[in-house]
């Protein structure tokens, strides 16, 4: 059927609109477009009247799929589909203790599909008057087993509900087979059901005898040492058996890199020492590995990366990376070494160099820089970066031409965390650097400088929103004495779109940006989901850098985008312009991950 929409045309030749009047026309968009976003597909509708409350509804919905069937299905199926409809219906109810409801289906065949309505009339109720759960053998004494009992919320003198009794029954049982209760079963497992008198009693019995421990461990197929490979596995010969800790260990294997393929087999139990053995078969990656990559964003143009890379310098596992980036701003090449430490998989020294040269719109400069970082992943998954770097930068920014040398000390905290790594719908980031130079310490510039960052995104009426803070404080004297790498900038594509790359600052007397001791930056965004792949956004972007709270004049902007989840990752395509400025809009295209 077609679909007309009749929405007010926003004239292109007028770029001098007021805030308020942007507002109303995006507002505007997205009424017109939120029909699209939520029209009918050609499938059956299936609505639920009568008594049912939303869970009860929500479970009919889910049991009763018409997506199955024809749009008009022949009236030959009339008979059959009413019957599977009913019977799944039926199920559904039931599933929710109720076990005397009435239904009575009817269906609406005037429109281009067949609209289904199920009027519901729920009976009494059936009520869990008992849990009868027994555990014996070494799994009574287990703490897990006891907290999956404590936790399972099977709700005694309330409606029965299906689902809790499966989903403890099966967290039983598959807790048998992964920790080791080689002989363990459920002796008795049933949910009794009394239709007259409506009540329910559920009756759970483990007998899982004895509980077995790891037994020998046995490695195979790589050319590390003993002591690396021996450092990945997360168990240990004589401790209780975990297929957590198994599984653990294969995906610790597989992200150091240094493998092409893990496999880890458990053996036959040995009955007389109650142990299982274990052996893992590795297989080496190549040594060497070619890296290449392109990119693309409006603030450095297209860039193209290339670089060797060993991933087994030597047995203990160091590894060696050189690369070079080339785009039209920035040029540059530089190489890495590390060294895996005592926990490889969460400890290692970075040992880098590097050579760039930028030239942008508020300053050019050339430096060259080489420094160690020690990395540590902490227990709590925040990571930690202790770092000594040394720079050496030759820069022109507006008239200034001049020359600095730092040694910096720093220390840096960040973690990220997310429900899904490619397109989370549910994350934050967070991280905070803090280094400093002194002139005593073979620099030419004593200062102190904190940059914290923050990004959170959550689920919201469909779509998402993002929220972005970026910060920077610098102790210093005067901005003069700072680098053009160490002073603050803002605009560009991750910073305040609708503005050039690096374009907003402190000026000189002749108007030229030279770049600001402090940065506050922060974006609010929000977008929803056209198809599977394609997503169009809403934002606004505010901020600048500044030399005290007094200068702080905050520019803002705001604008639409297209977001396509490409196989490479999410890439951007953003129409922004400053608000209440007489700027004409700026395209910003990007690419890179969400958090």
């Amino acid at each position: 059927m077609p679909l007309a929409l009749h929405c007010p045309r926003m004239e292109t030749g007028k770029a001098d609109l007021t805030g308020k009047q942007w507002t109303k026309g995006w507002l505007a968009i997205w009424l017109c477009l939120f029909p699209v976003l939520v029209a009918a597909s050609d499938a059956p509708r299936l609505h639920v009247s009568g008594d049912a409350g939303d869970a009860v509804t929500a479970n009919i919905h889910a049991l009763v799929d018409l997506a199955r069937y024809p749009c008009q299905p022949p009236p030959a199926q009339y008979g059959l589909i009413r019957r599977q409809i009913l019977a799944s219906a039926r199920n559904a109810l039931q599933a929710m203790g109720y076990y005397d409801s009435s239904l009575s289906l009817s269906a609406d065949r005037s429109g281009p599909c067949v609209n289904v309505t199920l009027a519901v009339t729920l009976g009494e109720p059936v009520i869990l008057k008992r849990a009868d759960i027994r555990l014996s053998g070494d799994a009574a004494s287990d703490p897990v087993f006891q907290q999956l009992v404590e936790q399972a919320q099977l709700g005694l003198d309330q409606r029965l509900e299906h689902d809790r009794y499966t989903r403890l029954k099966k967290a039983l049982q598959q807790n048998l087979i992964s920790r080791g209760y080689v002989h363990g079963e459920l002796t008795t497992h049933a949910l009794k059901v009394d239709t007259e008198k409506k009540q329910a009693v559920i009756e759970l019995q483990v007998d899982s005898g004895p509980r077995y421990a790891f037994g020998d461990i046995s490695i195979s197929g790589s050319e590390l040492k003993p002591s690396l490979i021996h450092a990945y596995v997360r168990f240990s010969e004589g401790e209780p058996f975990n297929s957590k800790q198994v599984l653990e260990s294969q995906q610790a294997f597989l992200g150091a890199g240094y493998f092409s393929a893990v496999r880890i087999q458990k053996g036959e139990p040995d009955d007389s020492a109650r142990t299982i053995p274990i052996t893992i078969t590795l297989s080496d990656n190549n040594r060497w590995s070619l890296l290449t990559g392109v990119g693309i964003s409006t603030d450095t143009g297209p860039r193209l990366r290339l670089g060797v890379e060993n991933r087994r310098v030597n047995r203990a596992g160091h590894r060696f990376r050189a690369e070079t980036e080339l785009s039209e701003v920035q040029q540059g090449a530089g190489a890495s070494y590390q060294i895996p430490l005592k926990d490889p998989l969460h400890e290692r020294l970075d040992l880098h160099t590097s050579y760039v040269n930028e030239d942008t719109d508020s300053n050019a400069n050339e430096r060259w820089s080489t420094g160690a970082d020690y990395i540590v992943e902490l227990k709590n998954k925040w990571v930690t970066t202790t770092s000594l770097e040394y720079l050496r930068e030759t820069y022109q920014i507006a008239d200034e031409v001049d020359f600095a040398e730092l040694l910096m000390p720093g220390f840096q905290l960040s973690r990220v965390k997310a429900n899904d790594p490619v397109y989370p719908t549910l994350g934050w980031r967070l991280s905070g650097k803090i280094r400093f130079a002194h002139q005593d310490l073979s620099s030419t510039a004593s200062f102190v400088q904190f940059t914290p960052n923050g990004k959170l995104l959550f689920p919201f009426l469909g779509g998402r929103v993002l929220m972005r803070m970026d910060l920077g404080y610098t102790e210093v004297n005067s901005v003069t004495e700072l680098p053009a790498s160490v002073r603050f900038f803002a605009g560009g594509d991750s910073s305040i779109r609708g503005f050039a790359y690096e374009s907003l600052g402190p000026e000189d007397a002749n108007g030229e940006v030279i770049g600001g001791r402090h940065l506050a930056t922060g974006s609010l965004e929000y977008d929803h989901p056209l198809t599977e792949k394609w997503h169009l956004a809403v934002f606004t972007d505010a901020g600048n850098a500044f030399n005290t709270l007094d200068d702080f004049e905050p520019r803002k902007s705001a604008g639409v985008g297209v977001r396509w989840r490409s196989p490479l990752g999410p890439i951007r395509l953003d129409l922004a312009r400053a608000v209440d400025e007489h700027r004409d809009w700026r395209i910003h295209l990007s690419m890179g991950p969400d958090l």
